[in-house]
């Protein structure tokens, strides 16, 4: 899995013991459902803009919410790509992997700056008593100019979205238990 992620491994001996006793692949069962229980707590943070350990992810800035075409009030959604991304893989008998294979998911989770090369670009606008305003490229009375853009820097802030919290850890222990519980009776 390609861009960010986290992985969960399973280093209990009797746990262990018992996941190579199964008939079937060893662990696939119980590290799937640890999976999927890891998927839906990230998924979950979207909606609650939190990190794993709880706290609030830094507020977009002004200048940036203020462009948004959709979801003006959401952190780290624009159209929900990163989130409908958030996929989980079993990689072996004890581990599984969440995270999401998107080209941009590191720099959220961890943060940076990007280097932003220099470009030209066509900007349209219109004036209207006035006032200068953009004009989409539809407005058949908008005037376009040709302008360049010099290289720049962007400064992402870290956003932890992948992570184990309390209430996962909780959560893998129950799922774990009720495992044990289920094929100890095998």
């Amino acid at each position: 899995m390609a861009g960010t992620r986290i992985t969960a491994e399973v280093n209990d001996r009797e746990v262990l013991d018992m996941l190579a006793r199964q008939a079937q692949p060893p662990g696939s069962d119980i590290m799937n459902r640890i999976g999927e229980s890891l998927q839906a707590s990230t998924q979950d943070r979207f909606t609650t803009q939190t990190a794993p350990d709880g706290t609030p992810w830094q507020p977009l800035k002004a200048r940036y919410a203020r462009r948004k075409k959709y979801n003006q009030d959401k952190v780290l959604t624009l159209r929900g790509y990163l989130r409908s991304g958030i996929r989980h893989q079993v990689t072996s008998d004890t581990t599984v992997d969440v995270g999401a294979n998107l080209a941009y998911a590191a720099i959220h989770q961890l943060g940076g700056t990007i280097d932003m090369p220099a470009r030209q670009a066509t900007v349209r606008y219109r004036t209207v008593a006035g006032r200068t305003l953009f004009a989409s490229r539809k407005h058949k009375r908008a005037t376009e100019r040709q302008v360049n853009i010099g290289k720049y820097q962007v400064t992402m802030p870290a956003r932890p979205y992948l992570g184990i919290s309390a209430a996962d850890n909780a959560e893998i222990r129950e799922i774990i238990l009720d495992w044990v519980v289920r094929n100890s009776r095998l």
